[in-house]
């Protein structure tokens, strides 16, 4: 027999059995390595993204509780009757016997401040008008972005008094407007409108009106960002764009924010006169308001130019905390537009500021702020409205070290009308602090036109909120990495085991 085998008798190695399993055993070794591998890859990535989506998150939930200043709890509040500087004038206007009835309603869960006190504002100026706060308890209510309020009247008190009944009701945006919280304002709303009230419904005001069922087969409008939503959820409603604001029958509803201004104007002209529309808008010469100006306008949408915004938005870490000052007789919409104009930017935080725990407004409105006493640490401290800072306010001002800025209007007699600047001096402000990108992109969120807005100054570096998101982009990574680490380690842990076994 001839031998065919490997010199020395050997078995080729190859031809073992043993050999196979080896290339059997190391082939699945391999391939589970890859597969940790691809699993800790696509680990690292997911918790990575998971990190920073939560870090975002959080940033975004703090900004959204912070639109809301504290409702100070255990103290009391009286409910007052509004008594501006117009209640003592004639109010026969336009022919009326007597004023004509505004009842602004408050939600339970929160309230768009500008909404609310800008309309306000507007009716309260007129003798012909008499304006009130309605809500649901006589309790202090939240105002997003802005001080809580306390309401003029309770849905009961209008209910039960004949002479309080309502020619027409405000209806602002609020914080939950179609859930259970507010469902006792929306059923007052529709309670006043079957009784013939007008409405006018204040940016996203018409998501209230729309959950109401009043808007059903109306043209209306409402904040840009939200038609696009709107159309599909109630497509019972016409919803229009680019329009300042839109009327059909008895119902109006405005666009952005600011626009809840041309449009109170539009009614004051359409119920007590053209005259009397323009004598208001006159008050506030920022405004560049005329009775026949055009209600068309930009039709926007979020543009690139808006991600700093929302950086801001997501990223409130470290911001600077700018006191709001307010003091007794303190235009509402002054006020109001301030508190807005940061709120939207989110480019810092604002506390109400003032001597004592409440103001009361120009027209009689009575909001809570926080006392010098309990202020919180301030970057520096902005003045709405045409007087100058209490002298108490002042004298505290300077003991902290901290700057002192009036937000007033340079345009027209100032004396003769009593507008601090509005929206455009507040823009002017944040402008000025957070460059002009923050400046036009608020703008375009609050609707206001930036005619008479220097959107060329201000600074142009690089934001806090770029660099805190680079900054949470590197612990999310770093995070992610993490279990890959403890798996380096623990494989790293086994092998000097079993080199030592």
């Amino acid at each position: 027999m001839t031998h065919t085998g490997p010199p020395g008798g050997r078995a080729d190695p190859a031809d073992t059995p043993f050999h196979g399993e080896n290339r059997h055993t190391s082939s699945a070794q391999s391939r589970r390595r890859r597969l940790r591998r691809i699993l800790g890859v696509t680990g690292t990535v997911l918790l990575t993204v998971l990190t920073l989506a939560t870090m975002l998150v959080a940033g975004a939930m703090v900004s959204s509780r912070g639109m809301h200043q504290a409702v100070p709890t255990g103290q009391s509040h009286i409910v007052q009757d509004t008594a501006g500087d117009v209640a003592t004038a004639s109010a026969v206007v336009a022919g009326h016997s007597r004023p004509i009835v505004v009842a602004i309603v408050a939600g339970t869960s929160g309230t768009v401040a500008s909404d609310l006190l800008a309309p306000y504002d507007i009716f309260a100026s007129s003798p012909a008008f008499h304006p009130y706060v309605v809500a649901a308890h006589s309790g202090p209510v939240p105002l997003e972005g802005g001080p809580a309020l306390v309401p003029t009247h309770t849905f009961t008190d209008v209910d039960a008094d004949p002479t309080l009944r309502p020619d027409l009701v405000v209806v602002p945006a609020l914080s939950k407007p179609t859930g259970p919280t507010d469902s006792a304002l929306r059923n007052w709303v529709i309670t006043q409108h079957d009784r013939g009230a007008k409405v006018l419904g204040v940016c996203a005001g018409a998501v209230v009106l729309a959950e109401t069922g009043i808007l059903d087969g109306l043209h209306a409008t409402s904040h840009w960002s939200r038609i696009g939503a709107l159309q599909k959820s109630r497509p019972a409603v016409h919803w229009v764009r680019g329009r300042r604001w839109v009327e059909d029958g008895s119902v109006t509803t405005t666009a952005a924010v600011s626009s809840g201004v041309p449009g109170a104007l539009h009614l004051v002209a359409e119920l007590a006169g053209p005259a009397e529309a323009q004598r208001i808008a006159d008050l506030h010469p920022e405004l560049g308001w005329t009775a026949g100006q055009s209600t068309v306008i930009a039709k926007d949408h979020f543009a690139i130019r808006d991600v700093r915004v929302g950086l801001n938005f997501v990223e409130p870490w470290f911001r600077p905390t700018v006191g709001i000052a307010l003091d007794d007789g303190v235009d509402e919409l002054d006020a109001t537009a301030a508190f807005e104009v940061y709120t939207q930017s989110a480019a810092a935080r604002t506390v109400a500021l003032s001597t004592g725990e409440t103001v009361r407004t120009r027209h009689g409105l009575t909001l809570l702020t926080t006392s010098t006493h309990d202020a919180p640490s301030l970057s520096r401290i902005v003045v709405p409205g045409i007087h100058d800072i209490d002298t108490g306010l002042q004298r505290w001002a300077v003991s902290r070290h901290v700057d002192v800025e009036p937000l007033k209007s340079e345009m027209g007699d100032v004396g003769a009308g009593r507008s601090g600047g509005g929206f455009a001096a507040a823009l002017q402000n944040l402008t000025d602090h957070s460059g002009a990108t923050t400046g036009a992109s608020t703008a375009k969120m609050i609707g206001y036109p930036t005619t008479h807005v220097d959107l060329r100054g201000g600074h142009h570096s690089v934001t806090r909120a770029i660099l805190l998101v680079a900054v949470s982009l590197l612990l999310a990574v770093l995070v992610g990495q993490v279990p890959a680490l403890i798996s380096r380690l623990h494989r790293r842990r086994t092998g000097e085991v079993a080199a030592t076994a």
